[in-house]
């Protein structure tokens, strides 16, 4: 049998735990509706950080857009300049090539010349010599039968050269030589061998190698190698053009 003092430590009891509960749901609404707490120092810094880096990114980025458009622009004018180098050397090459100015080598015919013998014949001693008009005449034949280089032993014939006699010795480019004269001259060997060989052409010193045995000997090559012309060009009125 529940006595009148139990009844009131129950009831005292239960009005506790009333009260708890009613305060931990009241707790338990506003931790569920309370707003987030306020951001740290540390991670307000590492925001920024991030912005900043992608500030920095964005500009790099537009950085190395410029950079690569320049870069495009120099291998542009590099290649236009490498084309224009290319093409004044190619032009440099050919001009010196054909003032001579370069070793050249080729197909072409070979001539000697060399003094003949003296015979028992009423002639004057130039009869049996080679003057310097014969390799004249032979180098301005050659000329004419295609030659695109000719050398008098191993003396390049340029534009300015002269051959002359001095006594008895012959010069070319202001070089002494002495026989035999070897003439090499770098062509289309059958039409030059042929322009030689026409009787119409070297009468003189064709009939002095019949008469007086002055050599005059005329041979195809398959390859010859002639020298770079090693003097020097005298300018004495001429001058660069606009």
């Amino acid at each position: 049998m529940v006595t009148q003092s139990q009844r009131s430590v129950v009831s005292r009891n239960l009005s506790f735990l009333l009260v708890a509960l009613a305060l931990g749901a009241l707790i338990s609404l506003q931790w569920n509706s309370s707003p987030p707490p306020a951001p740290t120092s540390h991670e307000r810094t590492a925001a920024l950080t991030i912005q900043r880096l992608e500030a920095e990114q964005e500009e790099l980025k537009a950085t190395i857009a410029q950079l690569r458009a320049r870069l495009n622009e120099y291998q542009q004018q590099s290649t236009a300049h490498t084309e224009l180098l290319e093409e004044i050397t190619a032009q440099l090459t050919e001009q010196k090539l054909r003032a001579g100015l370069l070793p050249v080598q080729g197909p072409g015919v070979q001539v000697i010349l060399n003094d003949g013998s003296q015979r028992a014949l009423p002639s004057g001693p130039g009869d049996y010599l080679v003057h310097e008009y014969d390799i004249r005449d032979v180098v301005n034949l050659l000329w004419m039968a295609g030659s695109e280089a000719i050398a008098v032993n191993q003396e390049r014939i340029v534009a300015t050269t002269s051959i002359y006699c001095v006594g008895s010795t012959i010069m070319v480019n202001d070089t002494r030589l002495s026989p035999p004269y070897v003439i090499q001259s770098i062509g289309p060997p059958d039409i030059q061998s042929e322009v030689l060989r026409n009787p119409s052409y070297l009468r003189d010193l064709k009939d002095r190698a019949a008469r007086y045995g002055v050599q005059f000997k005329v041979s195809k090559a398959g390859n010859l190698k002639l020298p770079a012309y090693a003097g020097s060009f005298v300018i004495r009125h001429a001058r660069p053009g606009q």
